[in-house]
C-alpha cells in the first residue's frame, strides 16, 4: 500500500504516521473499522487474553520494539498493548503513541540475555542481570517493566534445577518495584547436549516463579508443542508463540505460489492471514509475536486476529503452504540436531535462513550466522539427520545453500 491508497473512510498510511505524532488514542471506533479489521468485541479492538499467572490481559498479537515506527500508532489504536523487547526504547525514542497513554494501559517487557557469550555459550549472572535491568529502567524513564523475560532460556532441565541466578535477580528487582512479573523465552539446545523446550518448561511451570513462556510454534509443528500449550493453559501459565511464519515470506514473493493461490478455492485467503487465524483459534495459546515490517503486513495480521475463526479457504491455504514448505522450510523442531555427529546447530542455521528469506533481513541473518562456532560448512553429508526430519529436507544440501547465502 502506498501513501495515495485510502480506504472508504479516507485513512491512509500517511494519516497513521501523522496520528503517531499526536497520539493514537484519538482514533475513533469508526476509524478502526476503516482498517478492514472486524470487531472482536464492543470496543472494536484486538481480543485480550489472560497472560497466565501474571493476571495481565494482553492483546492476542504482541508488538515488538523493532517494528517500524510508522506502524506502531496503528497497532496501538487497534489494541496492541504488550511490547516485546521494550528495553530497546529509551526516554528519547519511546513511541509517542505509547507515551501519550496512561502508563498502566500498556505492558512493557525487558529481555535479559546471558553474559560473556551468546545464548548457547554465555552464562547466567545474578548481579549483572540485576544491574542491566536497573539501568534499562533508569534509561527508559518508564518507572518499571511489567515483565522481565529470560531470553533464550535454560540449556537443560538440570540447569533449570540448579542455576537460580536469573530467579534471584528477578526477586531483587521485584522487591524494588522495578519489575512486576517473570517470563522465559525458551529455545531448544540439543546441539550443545541440552534439552528441548518441551522437556524444560513443565519443570519451570511447577517449580520456579516464572509465570509465562514464549517458544517456537508453527503450523505442522510437533505434537509435543501442542501438548505443552495445553499443559500451560491447565496450569494457568501464559504461552506466547514465536517463529510462527515459516515459509510465508518466501511464498509471498514466489510467482508460482501466487499463481496457485489465485485459484477460486482459496477465495482471497493468504498464508499470513490463515496462519494468524490458525494461531488465534487455539484457545490454549495466549498470544503470538509475529515479525511485522510494514503497514500492509500489520493490517493483514490485525484483520485476521480480529476474525479468529478459520474458514475452509484458510485451511486450503495452510495446506498449500505446508506442501510448498515440504522439503524446503525447517519447522525448527531440532530433532535433526541430536543425530548430527558434528553437533552443528542445524535448527539455528535454518532459523537464520528464515530471517533472510521470510523476514527479508539478510544483514541480520548474516550477523547471526557469523556468531556460530561451527556453521553449515562443517557438515560431512553423513545423512544421519535426514530420517528424523519432519519436513523432508535434504539437510546436507540445504546447509550448503544456506552457507553460500549467509557465509
Amino acid at each position: 500500500m502506498n501513501d495515495s491508497n485510502q480506504n472508504a473512510k479516507g485513512l491512509s498510511r500517511r494519516d497513521f504516521i501523522r496520528i503517531g505524532s499526536t497520539g493514537a488514542a484519538g482514533l475513533a471506533l469508526a476509524d478502526l473499522g476503516s482498517l478492514n479489521v472486524s470487531a472482536a468485541d464492543s470496543t472494536g479492538k484486538l481480543p485480550l487474553r489472560r497472560y497466565g499467572r501474571t493476571g495481565l490481559q494482553i492483546s492476542a498479537l504482541v508488538g515488538a520494539s523493532d517494528w517500524s515506527p510508522d506502524v506502531i500508532p496503528m497497532a496501538v489504536a487497534a489494541g496492541v498493548n504488550y511490547w516485546h523487547k521494550a528495553h530497546h526504547w529509551n526516554a528519547q525514542n519511546m513511541p509517542d503513541a505509547l507515551k501519550s497513554q496512561p502508563r498502566e494501559s500498556y505492558y512493557l517487557e525487558v529481555v535479559v540475555d546471558r553474559v560473556d557469550g551468546d545464548n548457547a555459550h554465555g552464562r547466567i549472572d545474578e548481579e549483572q542481570h540485576y544491574q542491566f535491568v536497573k539501568k534499562c529502567v533508569a534509561d527508559s524513564g518508564v518507572g518499571y517493566y511489567d515483565v522481565m523475560k529470560f531470553h533464550f532460556g535454560y540449556h537443560s532441565l538440570n540447569e533449570a534445577k540448579t542455576d537460580l541466578g536469573m530467579v534471584r535477580a528477578y526477586q531483587r528487582l521485584k522487591n524494588e518495584g522495578l519489575v512486576k512479573h517473570f517470563a522465559i523465552s525458551q529455545h531448544h539446545y540439543k546441539n550443545i547436549g541440552g534439552d528441548m523446550a518441551y522437556e524444560i518448561l513443565p519443570y519451570v511451570m511447577d517449580n520456579l516463579p516464572y509465570e509465562a513462556a514464549q517458544f517456537f510454534y508453527t503450523y505442522g509443528d510437533k505434537q509435543e508443542i501442542s501438548d505443552l500449550i495445553a499443559l500451560a493453559k491447565q496450569k494457568d501459565f501464559g504461552a506466547i508463540a514465536m517463529k510462527t511464519m515459516g515459509g510465508v515470506g518466501r511464498a509471498s514473493t514466489d510467482p508460482k505460489f501466487q499463481t496457485m493461490l489465485a485459484e477460486p478455492r482459496f477465495n482471497g485467503s493468504t498464508p499470513g492471514a490463515a496462519m494468524v487465524k490458525w494461531l488465534m483459534s487455539n484457545p490454549n495459546l495466549t498470544a503470538a509475536v509475529i515479525a511485522t515490517k510494514n503497514f500492509d503486513q500489520l493490517q493483514e495480521n490485525l484483520g485476521a486476529a480480529q476474525q479468529s475463526a478459520l474458514v475452509s479457504e484458510d485451511r486450503e491455504t495452510l495446506g498449500l503452504l505446508a506442501a510448498y514448505n515440504k522439503g524446503m522450510t525447517c519447522l525448527l523442531c531440532s530433532d535433526c540436531v541430536s543425530r548430527c555427529p558434528e553437533h552443528i546447530a542445524i535448527a539455528d542455521i535454518f532459523r537464520y535462513e528464515r530471517y533472510a528469506l521470510d523476514y527479508h533481513e539478510l544483514s541480520r541473518a548474516r550477523a547471526e550466522y557469523k556468531t556460530l562456532t561451527k556453521n553449515g560448512s562443517a557438515c560431512i553429508a553423513c545423512g544421519d539427520c535426514v530420517p528424523v526430519c519432519q519436513a523432508d529436507i535434504n539437510i546436507a544440501a540445504k546447509l550448503k545453500d544456506v552457507h553460500n547465502l549467509l557465509g
